[in-house]
């Protein structure tokens, strides 16, 4: 089968930044042998090392042996397109000599602010520019690719916060001179989801295109991976990060090490998010390295280490899902415009106008208010799952009667503030199984309900509201939980939300690939939660107490 495109790109960064402020002495071998593990995880982009003067970094003095070693230059002469091994160089010199051992790619750095800028190279913020740009212009004669760094994007160590403006001016210099990516360093890891998004937003109002951004976080503060996950929600896709968590600068006291790979990967894959990178080959590679440097590694590296044995014993039975296929559903109530089944425990109220985009009717709303009505109550009913036929879940109100009097509209919006109440308040467990978009009112339906399972084509927005005032019934169940987690612009830009970031911030339990295998993650889902009611309690008794105790965090 052909290989997956890579939905995030992870530039590892471990053999040079990881390495580089280790004091002891690390063998040539040792770091050649890294770079080969990792390529073999299935990272395709590297950054092998750093052509500097050993005065200044001792732990790369050996770059121009790591360079020159035969497997490496193989690597090197790989004509693949999607292998990038990128090398940094703070001057000419540097990249004469990464010119010499055929080095494709070479990476400039800035900083944005002047304390470190002097820290470092031992120059000015200009003086560091227009070193960087002789050097990126050089390469370019040369027809090597360019990717450029911009340090301390939110915190100098020596000067305190940094200025938006700073940091704008040095990316739009990188990109000018012909970087054709820019790394976005929180040098000092003072970040926090909220600066990220504030700094991302700000680059992109000035014109910076996202796609030219990437990401590079330190874990300082245990910031690093919630600030990547920020910054993949803001629109960037290209990350840097170092196995097992290694590195930190020289020149920047207290900053410890990037933000380890291996949690980005483990976090990524969870979400559903492709990386192109093997977890239990990069978990091995950074158990390896971390060994041998008598550091302690990434936590997600020793929790896939500790699950490897336990997976071969079992031969992973019990980590898969046992498929679950339910009996034909009973037909309970039946409308042109709202069908109700039920097998077992469990209803499926399914919404059925798809040619209309299954829209809210006054009289489906009137509907569904006397199915939880009848249902809240009944004993042989535990779960109640909401779902729609064709391409959409919800696309809200009825828009037809638009231009109808305000008495027309009102008691529609009271109907549904009452509808979403009840679903609210019920004692069942309600699950939205979202077969297609949903929008306006429909996303604030999904959002009221207590889990939801969605097919990954699917987006949720609010459109609906676009041309006229924030309704409240939206506000308070459709933007509730997206103003906590993707921030108030989701919902004043009604920008789309994949299926795949929502599940990144846990808002959705499973992501299908189709309508088939939706109706298996669904199936799934209630087959490993049980019959889980809203207090947590459970009503089917072969669920044992070890595991009720754990069902009682369940609802999301």
């Amino acid at each position: 089968m052909p290989r997956l495109i890579p939905e995030v790109r992870i530039v590892e960064v471990g053999p040079r930044d990881g390495l580089q402020s280790i004091k002891n002495a690390i063998p040539t071998e040792t770091k050649i042998e890294l770079i080969h593990r990792l390529r073999k995880a299935g990272l395709r982009a590297i950054e092998l090392t750093s052509v500097v003067s050993p005065h200044r970094i001792p732990q790369l003095a050996d770059c121009q042996q790591v360079l020159a070693d035969p497997t490496i230059k193989l690597l090197l002469a790989n004509e693949q397109e999607d292998l990038r091994l990128p090398v940094l160089v703070p001057n000419t010199k540097g990249l004469e000599i990464a010119l010499s051992h055929d080095v494709k790619e070479v990476a400039v750095f800035v900083s944005a602010t002047e304390g470190f800028s002097k820290a470092n190279i031992n120059s000015t913020v200009q003086q560091g520019i227009e070193k960087a740009r002789t050097v990126a212009q050089k390469a370019i004669e040369a027809g090597i690719a360019v990717r450029g760094y911009v340090s301390c994007i939110f915190v100098d160590p020596y000067d305190g916060p940094t200025k938006p403006s700073s940091v704008l001016h040095c990316v739009k210099e990188l990109i000018d001179m012909g970087c054709y990516e820019v790394s976005l360093g929180d040098t000092t890891g003072a970040g926090t989801p909220a600066k990220v998004t504030s700094l991302v937003r700000f680059l992109e109002r000035n014109g910076i295109p996202l796609d030219q951004l990437a990401g590079h976080f330190h874990d300082t503060y245990g910031q690093g991976a919630v600030n990547v996950l920020q910054a993949y929600l803001c629109g960037i896709r290209v990350f840097d990060s170092s196995v097992g968590g290694l590195g930190g600068c020289p020149f920047a006291p207290g900053a410890k090490g990037n933000v380890s790979t291996e949690d980005l990967v483990f976090m990524f894959h969870n979400a559903g998010i492709n990386t192109g990178v093997d977890l239990a080959k990069l978990a091995e590679s950074g158990r390896w390295i971390t060994e041998r440097l008598k550091q302690p590694g990434s936590r997600s590296s020793q929790c896939v280490r500790e699950l490897r044995p336990r997976e071969k014993k079992s031969r992973l039975s019990s980590f898969r899902p046992v498929v679950y296929v339910k009996e034909s559903w009973n037909r309970v109530k039946y409308s042109d415009s709202l069908h109700i089944y039920q097998t077992g425990t469990d209803l499926n109220v399914v919404l059925n106008r798809p040619n209309s985009g299954n829209a809210l009717t006054k009289s489906m709303i009137s509907g569904l208010i006397g199915c939880f009505r009848n249902h809240s109550s009944n004993p042989l009913i535990s779960r109640i799952i909401l779902t729609g036929n064709g391409r959409y879940f919800c696309t809200g109100l009825d828009a037809r009667n638009k231009n109808g009097t305000n008495s027309e509209r009102k008691p529609r919006f009271d109907d549904l503030m009452q509808l979403f109440e009840m679903i609210d308040q019920s004692p069942k467990t309600v699950i939205a199984c979202l077969n297609g978009h949903a929008r306006g009112a429909g996303a604030a339906l999904a959002f009221v309900c207590d889990q939801r399972v969605m097919v990954k084509t699917a987006t949720v927005d609010l459109s609906e509201t676009r041309r006229r005032p924030f309704p409240v019934f939206v506000s308070r169940y459709g933007g509730l939980e997206w103003k906590h987690t993707l921030g108030s612009d989701a919902i004043s830009s009604s920008r789309p939300i994949t299926g795949t970031e929502l599940k990144t911030l846990g808002l959705v339990a499973e992501i299908a690939e189709g309508q088939k295998d939706l109706r298996m993650k669904l199936e799934t889902h209630l087959n490993c939660r049980g019959t889980i009611t809203k207090n947590g309690c459970l009503a089917n008794k072969e669920i044992d107490s070890d595991q009720s105790e754990r069902y009682k965090l369940a609802r999301m």
